[in-house]
């Protein structure tokens, strides 16, 4: 058994207790009646969602044999393999539904936020845990990149976002669509320092995903902040 799975499981538990710190008193959730057994149903059914949805992209993209044989699909202490990108389309794709749903009352967006948050000090947990088992230099500094680069993002976010969604200052669902846009400028710039041509950066599947990601939370977050209305206001002075 492979010993990522104790990581991907510390990683978990970081993020459950994150997410409990957040929204624990929140008023907002407290006047909708969002109590933490819902907020925690939300969180495993997604996780599910999450996890075969990041098995079903390191499939396609980066090991056929996965996704061969179910056997190898399900076992996946054994036959390690996640695509993080995978995973956040995963709980996009899981939120989406909700939200379509008529009759649901969460305030998903709110949710959306603390989750973003949580994973974000969750993801350089997971980072460190895959460098420390890391067999060769190249992998072992990119993976501590990525560590040190989700860290200060974390920082950022609980530091100067959280507060100002808090106090009412950021529309629900402006952190999770920040979260995006990171996300995928942070993955985009790691996939371009390989020595490969223009033309195979833009062949790659998980590259043009993640442009399409990036310019649509651009776009929504431009349109959720009026952000042209608060830049002509800024340009006035």
């Amino acid at each position: 058994m492979q010993y990522f799975i104790f990581v991907l499981l510390i990683c978990f538990f970081i993020f459950l207790y994150c997410v409990y710190v957040l929204s624990n008193d929140d008023f907002i959730f407290l006047r909708r009646d969002v109590t933490m057994e819902k907020l925690f149903n939300i969180v495993f059914l997604g996780g599910l969602v999450s996890l075969f949805s990041s098995r079903l992209f390191y499939g396609l993209f980066h090991s056929k044999v996965i996704i061969s044989n179910l056997f190898y699909f399900l076992l996946i202490p054994y036959f390690p393999g996640l695509s993080l990108l995978g995973g956040v389309v995963g709980i996009a794709a899981y939120f989406l539904f909700l939200s379509l749903r008529k009759k649901s009352s969460l305030p998903l967006g709110r949710i959306l936020d603390f989750f973003s948050i949580a994973f974000l000090i969750s993801l350089p947990v997971g980072f460190i845990g895959f460098l420390m088992f890391a067999p060769e230099s190249t992998v072992f500094i990119k993976a501590g990149s990525f560590a040190l680069t989700y860290f200060i993002l974390f920082i950022i976010f609980l530091r100067f976002l959280l507060p100002r969604l808090l106090n009412g200052k950021l529309k629900e669902g402006t952190i999770a669509l920040i979260f995006l846009l990171c996300f995928s400028m942070v993955s985009l710039i790691s996939n371009s320092f390989p020595a490969i041509s223009v033309l195979n950066y833009f062949k790659n599947f998980e590259n043009l995903i993640l442009i399409a990601v990036l310019i649509a939370s651009g776009v929504f977050l431009t349109k959720q902040e009026n952000l042209f209305i608060q830049i002509k206001r800024l340009l006035r002075f």
